[in-house]
């Protein structure tokens, strides 16, 4: 059956893969149960924040059955160019079902998917916030790179886009020390989405600049995971800030970098809850 479903997936294009996985992902949430399903979708060395960057896996396995029902769908996705690297994200909801009451919380996600060796995709990060969203399971999905030309892996492609990010991150990091907003705003893509907690996304240049002139959080970043796309154009980073000196809070983040036409690197998308 596995080998029947690859060969169908190898149908549609990358951006139809992630869309429908994504959604069978959900599905199965429902169906086996939570830590089920991401059990099955997880890459082996995925990652999920607690608040830090941690191991992914181990928060599902030998878990009890999950009492919360959790749903979500996708309404934007995006892929890399060489078709090795995805990005998800929309609404969830999970409902709780306690002794006397059921409780409803939602949020947006947002998960990056690796091609992986035997043509699947699997979830590498698992990432997003709580947010006073409205559920509403959606219908259609954004291409976020409609009509961007395809393209194969580059001989050294990931590798090169690997050390520009890790100088972009390290100069973000510098800048970041005087304000988080500000210096990712230095540094936005023109499709910008930013995530932080209990609020709405900003999406696009107005809504981004907005929710990022409300972060003025003073900390310093160290990114210790940066995985690019084999055609070089998207990779994304995790790690953690920590708060300047006398302020002991940690922020785990997940930021994604997509190379400009003018060779340089800017935030396509920021999870710093």
């Amino acid at each position: 059956m596995l080998i029947a479903a690859l060969l169908f997936a190898a149908t549609l294009s990358p951006f139809d893969q992630v869309v429908a996985q994504e959604r069978a992902f959900a599905a199965a949430s429902l169906e086996i149960g939570l830590h089920e399903a991401f059990l099955a979708n997880l890459a082996p060395d995925a990652i999920s924040f607690n608040p830090l960057p941690v191991p992914a896996r181990p928060g599902h396995e030998g878990k009890p059955p999950a009492l919360g029902k959790l749903n979500w769908g996708p309404t934007w996705v995006a892929v890399s160019s060489a078709g090795d690297l995805a990005l998800s994200t929309g609404p969830w909801e999970i409902k709780d079902q306690g002794e006397t009451l059921i409780k409803v919380s939602t949020g947006l996600f947002f998960s990056v998917w690796r091609k992986q060796p035997d043509g699947s995709w699997k979830v590498a990060v698992d990432a997003g916030i709580s947010s006073p969203v409205k559920f509403v399971l959606p219908a259609t999905v954004e291409n976020g790179f409609a009509g961007a030309p395809a393209a194969g892996p580059k001989p050294g492609g990931a590798e090169s886009a690997r050390t520009g990010v890790m100088a972009a991150e390290r100069a973000l990091s510098a800048a970041a020390k005087t304000g988080l907003g500000k210096a990712i705003e230095a540094q936005a893509d023109p499709l910008l989405r930013v995530y932080r907690e209990r609020k709405k996304p900003g999406i696009g240049p107005q809504d981004s600049r907005a929710l990022l002139a409300t972060d003025t959080r003073k900390v310093t970043c160290s990114a210790d995971r940066v995985i690019a796309s084999g055609s070089g154009d998207l990779a994304y980073a995790c790690g953690a800030c920590a708060g300047e000196p006398g302020d002991a809070s940690k922020y785990g983040f997940l930021r994604v970098w997509r190379m400009q036409p003018s060779g340089t690197w800017k935030i396509l998308a920021d999870v710093t809850p």
